[in-house]
């Protein structure tokens, strides 16, 4: 809990040096972009592993470094792109999404991504390599308060393929399965200056996490895995 609540009060709280009515430049509300436009963010999130292949979950808060950038196309598309990373995995997404304007505050959109994941542990007496394809077809659902928006997320994740290699023998698992979902409550306001901050709590419920590999998980059931994000836009 500690986990979710510290970072809410503080995003609530820190709003500072920046001009009064300025509307956020946002990451995760679906806002449509003038074509040729840039954004780009740098988060972190912070991902509670389960017990089951974690003994010390209730203390280990595994880390995940996020760069992303977005460009907007005509007729209200967007290109989104992201790298995850933590040294030992990496995953890249490039998708796009089309915005859909209720009216000038309550805004939806439609998403579809491809990603291509790998990873490699040659520590601790591993040799272990693993690359792979996922896909993620989502919606999305914001409003804008002015100086805030509110935005929830519904994601659902295949595999499109999935091989690793250990030792020299290579394994390759089912391909074209679906992987299960996660939902998003997302929170952005302005920062400081032209910069905004960014805040979400994810649930995620997959059989392959792909963050989680490095400790082996069974692929034949799933797993809840609560992720605590946090972010800066420009």
């Amino acid at each position: 809990m500690k986990l979710i609540l510290l970072p809410l009060i503080l995003c609530c709280a820190i709003n500072f040096n920046y001009t009064f009515g300025q509307k956020p430049v946002t990451l995760d509300y679906p806002s449509v972009m003038t074509p040729g436009d840039w954004r780009f963010s740098l988060g972190w999130a912070s991902i509670a592993m389960p017990s089951d292949i974690v003994l010390e979950s209730d203390v280990i808060r595994w880390p995940l470094i996020k760069f992303a950038a977005q460009m907007g196309l005509p007729s209200n598309f967007v290109l989104d792109a992201m790298l995850s990373t933590e040294l030992l995995t990496n995953h890249i997404e490039l998708g796009g999404r089309w915005v859909y304007e209720f009216n000038d505050n309550f805004h939806a959109s439609a998403e579809y991504s491809l990603a291509y994941f790998f990873g490699k542990l040659e520590e601790f007496g591993y040799d272990t390599k693993i690359h792979g394809w996922f896909s993620y077809p989502s919606l999305k659902a914001g409003y804008d308060f002015g100086e805030l928006t509110l935005t929830a997320t519904g994601t659902i994740c295949f595999i499109n393929s999935l091989s690793s290699t250990s030792g020299g023998v290579e394994t390759s698992f089912n391909v074209n399965r679906f992987n299960g979902f996660y939902y998003r409550i997302a929170l952005e306001q302005p920062f400081y200056k032209t910069t905004t901050i960014g805040l979400a709590f994810q649930l995620n419920y997959f059989k392959m996490y792909y963050p989680q590999w490095p400790l082996f998980p069974a692929l034949d059931r799933y797993y809840w895995i609560p992720e605590m994000q946090i972010w800066l836009t420009i």
